[in-house]
């Protein structure tokens, strides 16, 4: 990995964190996320005129794939907004952000998707779930499972649950794409159904909002105090793809950007202990420590010991 790439994988995971940090301090709305939503659609419209691909001449499976990443991002967006009422950012972010790789890899390998997870992958993810119990404890001896049996935590699951569905849909959107422009660049192609997806998104975001009186009350509100919040977590947010796009240009191996991407979990509790003012307790500090290591060991350990000489099979 150069240093370039790292540089914009760092920015990229406390750009990430940051708006995090934004929705959770601004008390985030369906309003809030579809005002962010839009920023992001309106910067990578200028795909459209550089790029062969047109959104209506797709597949008919893109359309049905692309449904899916939307209801994936609707439950996300409601879970986001009903955990930041209920939780300090310090124990949900950690838990939203990682949760979704243990979901997707149950996914993948109880429906035959991708390659087999190896040892290493297995030990990994099981580390990381531990590091999520740790998260919502004041104390260590809070660890009883009627501690786990609250709407936080249904809220975190609704987050995950979204995310997965959202990710899963989003590698079979651009499969879709994939096969029927194979004439077409991989970061054209990425950049392009970031468009489509991000203009979609807002779109249906702005239907909810304004299809209710609640909502419609909070988007005026913001209004009213010309508030730049949701700007400015717009442009973090849709920042922290492109970095993402961008770094995979510099690195030897893909599983560096996803592991490196994990620095976002100790910035956005850091940001929570420092920024929101919120209580940094021994479990949470052990939780977050287990959970990137488990992220490590996931995506670099069997490299790691190839470089060894040692070689782990299933």
């Amino acid at each position: 990995m150069t240093p370039l790439a790292f540089f914009l994988i760092v920015a990229s995971a406390g750009l990430h964190a940051t708006w995090n940090m934004i929705a959770k301090k601004e008390r985030m709305t369906i309003g809030f996320y579809a005002i962010l939503g839009s920023i992001g659609a309106i910067w990578s419209s200028f795909v459209r005129f550089v790029t062969p691909i047109h959104f209506f001449s797709m597949p008919a499976n893109f359309y049905l794939t692309l449904t899916g990443m939307l209801a994936g991002e609707m439950f996300y967006g409601f879970g986001l907004v009903l955990a930041y009422r209920t939780l300090d950012m310090s124990s949900a972010y950690p838990m939203m952000r990682s949760l979704p790789l243990l979901f997707i890899a149950g996914l993948t390998m109880l429906f035959g998707i991708g390659e087999t997870l190896t040892p290493c992958a297995m030990v990994g993810m099981a580390v990381v779930f531990v590091g999520c119990l740790m998260m919502p404890l004041k104390q260590f001896s809070d660890f009883k499972p009627k501690n786990y049996l609250n709407r936080g935590m249904l809220f975190i699951i609704t987050v995950a649950c979204g995310t997965t569905l959202y990710t899963i849909f989003d590698k079979l959107s651009q499969n879709v794409m994939r096969e029927a422009f194979p004439e077409v660049s991989k970061p054209l192609l990425s950049m392009t159904y970031y468009s489509f997806r991000a203009t979609t998104l807002s779109i249906v975001l702005w239907i909810v909002a304004l299809s209710f009186p609640t909502t419609r009350a909070e988007v005026a509100d913001m209004w009213r105090r010309r508030s730049w919040m949701p700007v400015l977590a717009g442009l973090c947010s849709s920042l922290t793809y492109l970095l993402v796009l961008m770094s995979m240009n510099f690195v030897s191996n893909v599983s560096y950007v996803q592991a490196f991407r994990q620095l976002g979990l100790p910035i956005g509790m850091l940001e929570g202990f420092f920024i929101l003012k919120e209580r940094c307790t021994a479990p949470k500090i052990a939780g977050i420590i287990l959970i990137l290591g488990g992220l490590a060991l996931s995506a670099l350990g069997d490299e790691l010991l190839a470089r060894w000489g040692i070689v782990l099979r299933a």
